[in-house]
């Protein structure tokens, strides 16, 4: 199988949003079944990056293949959590988890999984309250539930956890973590955080300040990895991506 086969792959892409260059010759492949946490300056185009990925945007240059087709005429699986996590107000928990598949009653969900992922989260007695009655750390959870519920191809994440408090965003974070290691859809999460970037992203990928582009892609050493690092280790992988980011004054660097 040709590599390219099994990879989500971006060449030269390209934004305009009306006469501001948001995104400029935006390059990397990420294999299928990988996460890469995307890092770069408040208003840097990461959220642009997502919504060209989602389909919202659809006006660009370059190209976007997903096993080697064309991104826009893919009939893959997206799923998408906003920065405010996008539950309808008017729905309860249950109507809110079960939306993909009344959306696209195509790509049917089995219940049974659902309930699984549901126990998992920790949420089922949650299932007949609105948004509104949740704590943050518990549409959080209904989100992620959401989103895993019609198992993407692609996952999408626009900052999921920094509204969050500390320790309920560590929490949630696990839960995220053990549920995408169960389930592996490709997934690109966008962060301002750090420790979450080395937390979440077996990649990590570097954004400079607007028009984005590449400025470093790196490989986490600290992600699932099978030999024992410090929290010294971890705190200092942390400090050299705040340093790389406050030093951004070389050359754009495309990732290998």
């Amino acid at each position: 199988m040709n590599s390219a086969d099994n990879t989500l792959s971006l060449k030269n892409l390209t934004v305009h949003i009306g006469k501001t260059l948001v995104l400029k010759d935006i390059s990397f492949d990420l294999k299928v079944g990988e996460i890469i946490a995307v890092v770069g300056p408040s208003g840097c185009g990461k959220s642009t990056l997502l919504n060209v990925l989602s389909g919202v945007i659809k006006h660009y240059d370059g190209s976007i293949f997903f096993q080697n087709t064309s991104l826009q005429q893919s009939d893959i699986r997206c799923g998408y959590v906003p920065q405010n996590l996008g539950l309808l107000p008017w729905k309860k928990v249950e109507e809110n988890i079960f939306l993909p598949q009344k959306i696209n009653k195509k790509n049917a969900i089995d219940r049974h999984d659902v309930e699984k992922i549901i126990s998992e989260l920790d949420i089922s007695d949650l299932m007949h309250r609105y948004p509104s009655q949740l704590s943050g750390g518990q549409k959080q959870r209904v989100a992620l539930a959401r989103v895993f519920a019609a198992h993407p191809d692609l996952l999408l994440m626009d900052e999921p956890f920094s509204a969050l408090d500390t320790l309920t965003a560590e929490t949630s974070r696990n839960l995220f973590i053990d549920l995408w290691k169960k389930h592996r859809p490709t997934t690109i999460l966008t962060t301002h955080n750090l420790s979450e970037a080395l937390t979440l992203g077996k990649y990590i990928l570097l954004l400079r300040k607007l028009p984005a582009t590449v400025y470093h892609w790196i490989e986490n050493p600290l992600f699932d990895s099978n030999t024992q690092h410090s929290e010294e280790d971890f705190y200092r992988f942390v400090r050299q991506l705040s340093d790389l980011l406050r030093n951004d004054t070389s050359t754009n660097k495309n990732p290998a």
